[in-house]
């Protein structure tokens, strides 16, 4: 067994600002690096099992907003453009277009994800997320 999960800590990103559930952040609250996954489920009244999934889904949401936050290459454009046509269809090459124009030259992918969300139904918008996180995108 790992160092990392007999005394599990805050996994590198993370910090009091970062985005999670709040599920996640009342185990992480407790997360010191010196309780060990028995005495977080105790504290919490949770399973071990449950302890190491919530980890595991940290670092999974730590992933995913690290890609968000990198700058926009042409190739995150190409399977963002992708995506969305396979959502909207062929509108969604006007859409990515008029979003990029709106935004910074050194935009991050995150900021374009922002703008196109904000044009489309929730029902679109969980579908190109789901599309995304299918893809390793977001």
């Amino acid at each position: 067994m790992s160092a990392e999960l007999d005394y599990p800590a805050w996994p590198p990103g993370l910090t009091d600002h970062t985005p999670l559930p709040f599920g996640f952040w009342r185990m992480m609250h407790v997360t010191d690096g010196r309780r060990s996954p028995e005495k977080l489920a105790q504290t919490l009244g949770i399973s071990e099992i449950q302890v190491r999934q919530i980890l595991a889904e940290v670092r999974r949401w730590l992933d995913r907003a690290a890609v968000r936050e990198q700058p926009l290459t042409q190739t995150l454009q190409d399977a963002l453009r992708q995506a969305l046509i396979s959502v909207v269809g062929p509108m969604g090459e006007l859409m990515i277009d008029d979003a990029l124009d709106d935004l910074a030259e050194r935009t991050t992918l995150s900021a374009l994800l922002s703008s196109l969300n904000a044009q489309l139904s929730d029902s679109n918008s969980q579908t190109l997320a789901r599309l995304l996180r299918n893809r390793g995108i977001a």
